[in-house]
């Protein structure tokens, strides 16, 4: 698992376009967290890595198997096929007190049977040595149930939170102060050798779980692609088409696939695709006066907005996105209904889990990254860490401790027990090992084993699925020829929490992108939008930015 798979476009579009990230619920206020705190401000703030490292754990690294097919440039390496042998990673039970541990997870599938039900679950906390006790929530509306529960500081033990829903959160710093433990005493420099297999995550990704000067999050590390563009190979290989290469081949391909009589269409979702194509930045840039301009207001973001709209007008997208930016596009593009749509790079590899033991011939594959006019195109760069889990404050010392041995359990890594075991649990009752070794769900696999444990802290990326055929080389070929292209980040190595009045803005600017899209307002209305994004914060965060990269002499 190297990332959620993303539902919709309308979860990312705001943030993930400004480059911070992206958003489920814009600009919702944490009024119950308004008080005190050290830092307790909303103005901003950033340190480089370098200066966190008091911070942050020593890296230890753990190396249960080799990869056989090296990352390149930051790519994550891959595991073409299974190890014979597991290592038992984590030789004790994690909670010694077996006291219930309580947790909240996103999910964007259906959800398994719960606690007491579920003999996956049983497995998994028999070896943590507790129960634990998932409230899973749906993922495409985590962000709006966060809000109301971090205001109302009702946390569980444990708390998953991704990163564009942090995005979206005035004065989280606040929340993270009254809320969140400092895990800083019990994970900082050598004391994380308690548990190796945090010790084990890159510290990049650690520098991402600090706020407020504390480490106040186990970091779920990131390969650094926000999106990638699937389209269906098997449905293309019949209708003789091939993938784009050009923003014409798009537009052609709205013609040759969408077939409203046999409920087909070309597309779902694609807006940030397309706008990278057409070249606008990842984040920020300077222009040729050495003045930060963010994404939105280049001239490139203009053209993606307005051809992204053209493929609307043509009818060229399902009508259910059409009427419903958070439409089910898991479900339309494993249906067929739609054939071209991005998504996170986690959604290609659970996609397969669904659909191949119903469609053997089910296909997707990534579209090589490409320029709208054929030219060199860029990349955008994700963050070293995309999703965060917290841990309630004030529970106690002894219990802060068996709540990180959890997430050491749910950290080891590909060809251990414990990762067999949360990914795909007991051999011979929630899977099979195929003749190449690669485990295969059992019908009670597929009902029971769900992306639970693997969103309760992070492991180190990579990609390992093998079970499915050329997934693993498919995925590897794609991130080494991406990873190549990718932009340089004008911030990288710098921990920026953005100022709180942004946040604010992404709802209305992004009401007014998908109207636009779909043909409510003029795309002439964007201008007034990008206009209304500066006037009311925006000019503001490029000033607060602008004084970041100052200080770092940059």
């Amino acid at each position: 698992m190297t990332g959620p798979a993303i539902g919709g476009p309308r979860r990312r579009t705001f943030l993930s376009l400004l480059g911070a990230g992206a958003v489920a619920a814009g600009g919702v206020t944490l009024t119950g967290c308004s008080g005190g705190g050290s830092g307790s401000g909303t103005s901003g703030r950033a340190e480089t890595e370098d200066k966190l490292s008091g911070l942050l754990p020593k890296y230890v690294p753990y190396e249960s198997v080799k990869p056989d097919l090296p990352g390149e440039n930051g790519a994550s390496p891959g595991f073409s096929h299974y190890p014979d042998e597991l290592k038992r990673a984590v030789a004790d039970k994690m909670v010694p007190s077996g006291k219930e541990v309580s947790a909240m997870t996103p999910l964007w599938s259906p959800l398994p049977p719960g606690l007491g039900k579920n003999s996956y679950f049983d497995a998994n906390n028999e070896r943590i040595g507790a129960p634990i006790r998932f409230n899973i929530l749906n993922g495409n509306d985590y962000g709006d149930k966060l809000g109301p529960i971090l205001a109302a500081g009702n946390v569980p033990e444990l708390l998953c939170i991704p990163g564009w829903n942090i995005s979206g959160l005035t004065r989280f710093g606040q929340a993270a102060d009254k809320l969140f433990e400092d895990l800083t005493p019990y994970l900082a420099g050598d004391k994380v050798s308690a548990y190796p297999m945090l010790a084990n995550l890159p510290t990049r990704a650690w520098a991402y779980g600090v706020w407020n000067s504390q480490l106040k999050a186990v970091p779920f590390p990131s390969e650094g692609f926000p999106w990638a563009l699937f389209y269906r190979k098997d449905l293309f290989d019949e209708l003789g088409a091939q993938p784009p290469k050009s923003a014409d081949d798009l537009l052609a391909l709205g013609k040759q696939l969408t077939d409203a009589k046999a409920g087909r269409w070309a597309y779902g979702g694609v807006s940030d695709e397309v706008i990278r194509a057409f070249g606008a930045p990842g984040s920020w840039r300077k222009d040729s006066s050495g003045k930060l301009v963010n994404k939105i207001e280049t001239p490139e973001f203009e053209a993606g907005v307005a051809f992204v709209r053209k493929l609307f007008q043509s009818g060229y997208v399902h009508p259910e996105v059409v009427a419903n930016a958070g439409a089910d596009e898991n479900a339309l593009f494993e249906g067929g209904k739609v054939l071209i749509r991005q998504n996170g790079l986690g959604g290609w590899h659970e996609s397969l889990q669904r659909q191949l033991p119903i469609n053997p011939k089910y296909n997707p594959q990534a579209v090589t990254p490409f320029a709208h006019d054929g030219g060199t195109p860029i990349v955008w760069s994700g963050e070293p860490a995309g999703i965060f889990t917290f841990v309630k404050k004030g529970v106690g010392q002894d219990r802060v401790k068996e709540l990180l041995g959890v997430l050491n359990y749910t950290a080891a890594p590909f060809g251990t027990e414990e990762y067999q075991l949360y990914t795909y649990g007991v051999e011979g009752k929630h899977y099979v090992k195929q003749a190449s070794g690669a485990p295969k769900l059992t019908a009670l696999g597929q009902k029971e084993v769900s992306q639970t444990y693997v969103f309760l802290g992070g492991r180190p990326t990579a990609i390992t699925e093998s079970e499915y055929p050329g997934y693993v080389q498919a995925m590897s070929a794609w991130q080494n020829a991406a990873a190549k292209l990718r932009e340089k980040n004008l911030f990288d190595g710098i921990r920026v929490e953005q100022p709180a009045k942004m946040a604010a803005l992404a709802q209305p600017f992004d009401d007014a992108l998908q109207d636009i899209f779909r043909g409510r307002r003029p795309v002439s209305e964007l201008k007034s939008a990008v206009q209304q994004w500066q006037d009311n914060g925006g000019n503001e965060g490029r000033d607060f930015y602008a004084k970041v990269l100052s200080d770092n002499g940059r």
